[in-house]
């Protein structure tokens, strides 16, 4: 980048700034991206069957000092189930959440505990 095309970029840059930028503005080159050589499409894939039925997702959050129910955070559980594949999905004909707090026992630890269900 040349002293020009730094004042061009940033014109309101202190002289300070210049000389501390100084040694990169004769060395810096703007970088080449790489290109693909062979675009190709994604070939068919074996599909994982679909799990039919519903399911029930008990979240149990144990903790020193009980949250709003709203602060518990259970879509990023059941969101991180989902793209483990413990769930084929989230939607509320499919999943039934449930979200609970309690406080911990002397000597036990803070955790989540998570427990998924099949409904019949």
């Amino acid at each position: 980048m040349s002293p020009e095309q730094f004042n061009q970029l940033f014109p309101n840059a202190t002289d300070a700034v210049r000389k501390r930028n100084a040694h990169l503005l004769d060395t810096w080159t703007a970088p080449v991206m790489e290109r693909n050589p062979q675009p190709r499409t994604l070939g068919e894939g074996k599909a994982q069957e679909g799990s039919h039925g519903r399911f029930r997702v008990r979240i149990t959050s144990v903790r020193n000092r009980l949250l709003d129910e709203d602060n518990l955070c259970e879509k990023y559980v059941v969101d991180c189930c989902r793209y483990a594949g413990l769930l084929p999905g989230d939607a509320p004909g499919q999943t039934k959440i449930e979200v609970d707090q309690r406080k911990c026992s002397k000597g036990e630890a803070e955790h989540i505990a998570v427990s998924i269900d099949r409904i019949p």
